[in-house]
Order: structure tokens, then sequence, then C-alpha cells
């Protein structure tokens, strides 16, 4: 099963959002889990009031003991199950600390260790803030969808500019660039911007990446997923919910094949 990674650039944030999100509206044949791997530390530890064990450091020393390359499930014993209304999603939260982190980080991205790249299921990884240098590298190059978040703002497109280049020679496959909400430029024009830098300044072929979105300015669905507010009934048809079970669909021949790629709504959005 594929890895799918959220990042951000200085100043947009919503890479924990979009994971959950993301891992909560997948289908639940995929066995979705969310790994926070933010070398800062994690939030979904205090924003949904769990305690502070099992974690990813746990999960790191599992690996240590049983490589996810003999076929053994390593999350089983470290993972939580968070449950939005009746719907469970399984996690792998980071402690806050981002020390912690970054030496559990360095663990599960040693060569040769598959945990988080061959697991029997969907991992979504929760990358945080982009850095040149930081430990996440390894998960990038190895992932099947790297999702860049920004907003089509003059100065986060600057900050993202400055990393494209890096990017497109670290990730191997799908880069998306993904919209947040509160842009200014449409995305037409934001798409244009950037395959001319790739092509003009890069070098690099356009297809390389694309861009999604923007995705809605959806309160409510973001508050569900920070913790501060209880689903309804019909939460996962909220608006934000809906744009990124879109998504998943887009990406699905890349994570999943072909076969599996033919995903109903309502397989999704049940």
């Amino acid at each position: 099963m594929p890895l799918i990674t959220t990042i951000y650039c200085k100043g947009t944030g919503g890479s924990t959002t979009t994971a959950l999100g993301l891992a909560a509206i997948a289908p639940p044949a995929w066995r979705p889990v969310v790994v926070e791997c933010d070398p800062a530390g994690g939030d979904l530890m205090r924003q949904h009031r769990l305690s502070p064990a099992p974690s990813l450091v746990d999960l790191a020393a599992a690996s240590r003991a049983r490589h996810a390359a003999d076929g053994i499930e390593v999350f089983t014993a470290v993972e939580r199950q968070l449950r939005l209304r009746h719907h469970p999603v399984d996690l792998v939260v980071a402690p806050p600390s981002g020390a912690q982190t970054r030496a559990a980080l360095g663990e599960l991205t040693r060569p040769g260790n598959t945990t988080l790249t061959h697991a029997e299921r969907l991992v979504v990884a929760d990358c945080g803030r982009w850095d040149p240098d930081s430990p996440v590298r390894p998960l990038l190059a190895a992932a099947n969808a790297v999702l860049v978040l920004t907003r089509s703002r003059t100065e986060e497109l600057t900050h993202l500019r400055e990393h494209l280049a890096d990017l497109v020679d670290l990730v191997s496959g799908h880069l998306v660039v993904l919209l947040a909400p509160g842009g200014t430029y449409p995305p037409g024009e934001v798409a244009d911007a950037i395959a001319g830098y790739v092509t003009g300044e890069l070098a690099a072929d356009p297809a390389s990446l694309r861009i999604a979105g923007p995705l809605p300015a959806d309160r409510r669905a973001a508050g569900i997923l920070a913790g501060d507010l209880l689903p309804g009934r019909r939460w996962r048809r909220l608006p934000l919910l809906v744009s990124l079970s879109r998504l998943l669909e887009d990406l699905a021949p890349v994570l999943i094949g072909p076969v599996s790629a033919q995903v109903s709504d309502r397989e999704v959005l049940r």
C-alpha cells in the first residue's frame, strides 16, 4: 500500500488537518493510518486530548525489533483509534517534543527501515513545515504522492518557488501543490505561473507536478478535525471532506493502481 506525505511552506499550515481529513474519508479497505512525522512535534495528542503513550517513539522502537520488510505489522501495538462520531480513524501521534520526534524519525527513515513505506495499508504522514534539511526528506523521496500546501498569495507562492527546485528533484512520486483557502490568485493563473517556472527556470517537465484546489474555507470541518467541534450525522459531506475525497480519487491510480482506483463517491463518502 502507498505513502502520502503532507507538508507546507512558510506561512500556510494545514498539514495536520489535511492528513487527518484524507484518512477520515479513505475507503476502509485501504486501512488508512495517520502518522505524525512533524519534526517540530505533534499536535494531535493535545488537540484530541490523548495520553502521551504510545507514540511515534514507540513505533520507532517497534520497527527496530520487528522489521516491516519481514511482513510483520508493527502499527498494531502503537496506533490509537480516534472516533469521529461512529467512524474510526487510526493514528500514530508524535510527542509534543520536537527532539523526541526527530529522534524517532531518525530510526524510521534510516536505510533499510521500511515501516512507513511498505506497510500493508495507506499511510498518510503529516510532515509539517518543509525545510531543505528536514529529517523527513527520505519519506518525501519514497512517497507515492507529496502534497505541498500553500495559499495563492504573493508571499507564500514566493516561499514555494524557493523550494520547488529541491522538491522536483527529490520527489519521485506525484508532486501536488495543494492550494489552501484564503488565496488571492485563481488556480489557473497559479498553474500557468508554476508551469512556466518549472519549464523555463528549472528545465524540468511541467508534468512533474500538478496544481489542485483550492480547498474550501470550511470552519466546521476544520473544527471537527482539530477536536474543537463534535461531528454531526453528515459530517463527511462537509465541503472540506468532499474536496479531499475528490483529491483522493484523483490520486487513486498512483496510490493503489488502476483497478482499485475505481472508487465510487458512495464508498468514499459513506
